[in-house]
Order: structure tokens, then sequence, then C-alpha cells
């Protein structure tokens, strides 16, 4: 039974590897048509976003439920190019793709619920912050790229989003996430709390995005642990199995045959 649970989650593993590869090698040939291949994090950044700022022709086809998370179906839907969460997606995925660091940030209201979502990426030591759904970066007055920590000085904030055509200014940076865990039924709160006490820096330590944005990674990261424990009950069965056999030869070597019990 655990032999063929782990030949199952072998074969899910490989599944998702092949899956994950394919998906990597469309997105990767898609961002070397907008991103300059030699380009800084900066000028990378800046010609993806704005691609997505000139509003690309795609298919305006309505949006199917299991799709909504797809790298490559959002890439090729016009609305899904204009909504904030996978807008930020396709940013990151493709801006991943060229090797930039990027990951999702959640802006969340007063009951702990996402309002709006923007993404980060690095330059140089700095995450700095863009919303892909525009196609723009935070900016000061000077034309210096802003982090969620400038955002969150109000006065920063309205001068930063006064030159951003759209922005609604109650997607304010008061309180952030990357991973929304409270969406998680019963355990999402408690997790917080845990990994808030053991690793304050957890989230912003774990560049988590592009794998939770993209489908394809999702049968990788449930294969993993799922491999490794049923290995684990797997080599338990076996051992304990192979010691109890073990157990019982030996008593059975030992036991007095009639013959010789009888000559006694």
């Amino acid at each position: 039974m655990t032999g063929a649970f782990v030949l199952a989650v072998v074969s899910l593993l490989l599944y998702g590897l092949a899956w994950n590869f394919s998906t990597h090698r469309y997105l990767k040939g898609f961002a070397d048509a907008i991103i300059p291949l030699d380009g800084s994090p900066q000028e990378k950044s800046e010609a993806l976003l704005a691609w997505l700022r000139h509003e690309p022709r795609r298919k305006d086809t309505p949006v199917e439920e299991g799709l909504l998370r797809d790298p490559v179906w959002i890439l090729q839907n016009a609305r899904l190019l204009k909504v904030c969460g996978s807008a930020s997606n396709a940013f990151i995925n493709l801006a991943s793709s060229e090797g930039l660091k990027t990951r999702r940030l959640l802006l969340l209201d007063g009951s702990g619920g996402a309002k709006h979502v923007v993404a980060e990426v690095q330059w140089a030591s700095r995450w700095v912050v863009v919303d892909p759904s525009l196609g723009r970066v935070f900016k000061d007055g000077m034309g210096q790229a802003l982090s969620k920590e400038d955002l969150r000085d109000p006065q920063i904030f309205h001068d930063a989003i006064s030159r951003m055509p759209g922005y609604d200014q109650t997607y304010s940076f008061e309180h952030t996430t990357h991973i929304h865990l409270e969406r998680v039924p019963l355990l999402g709160a408690t997790a917080r709390r845990i990994l808030n006490r053991l690793f304050p820096a957890w989230e912003d330590a774990c560049y988590w995005s592009s794998m939770l944005e993209n489908p394809s990674s999702w049968p990788i990261l449930v294969s993993i642990p799922l491999l490794l424990t049923g290995s684990l009950i797997h080599w338990i069965v076996h051992r304990y199995l192979s010691l109890d056999r073990l157990h019982v030869n030996r008593q059975s070597t030992q036991a007095p045959r009639p013959w010789e019990s009888a000559s006694d």
C-alpha cells in the first residue's frame, strides 16, 4: 500500500516538473520579446510595465474560474490583464523568468481583507513597489522609486499617486502582507502567529510569490512533502515488518522439536 502511494506521488512530481518546465519555457520566450536581455533590473521592470500599461491586444473572452491564476491563460486574456491580482501575477511570472526577484504585495483593509494587489521588485539592494494593473512604478517628485515603507507615509503616498492616473487613494499601505494566511480556514491566523514568533522576517525572506501564483508549481509543492512523508512511512512499515518477521523466525527456530521433547 505504501509503495503504491509513493509511486503515485512520484508520478505527480514528474507531472509537475514537466508542466513547470513547459510553462517556464513559454514565459521565458514571451518575456524575451518584451524585456531587454542585458538590461538592469530597473530597465527590465520598466519595459515590462510599459507593455502592461499600453494595453496589449489580447482576446477579450469570458474568464474560466479554473484558469484565473494560470500564467499562460492570463497573458492571452485582455480582461485578466486589467485586474490587479492577475496583472500582478503576469508581472511576477514574466519578471521571474528573466531573473528578477519579485514578490506579490497585498494591501489590506481594516478587517484584514485584500483591497488591492501590487508587486515588489528588487532593484539593487532596494525593494520598490510597482502597480502592474496600471503599468507604473511608485515614484516621488524626484523620480526616485519608492518602497512599501516609504509609502506608509501619507504625504509621500499621496504625492506618488498624484502621478499615477487611475489609482484609487483608498489603496493605501498601512497594512500589507505577502501571503494571506488568514484565508486558510481555522489554521491560517494561528500559523501566522507561530511563524511571526519563531521567524519574524519569514515573509520578506522568502520569494514565494512566483511559485504560489503559478499553478504549474503546485503539484511540485504538494508532492515533495507527500513524498518525504510516504517514504518515511514506507521505511517505518518495512522496518517494523522485517523486525517482526525476524522475531517470528527466531522463535520458530528456537522452539523444541516434537521428537526432541519426547526423548527428554
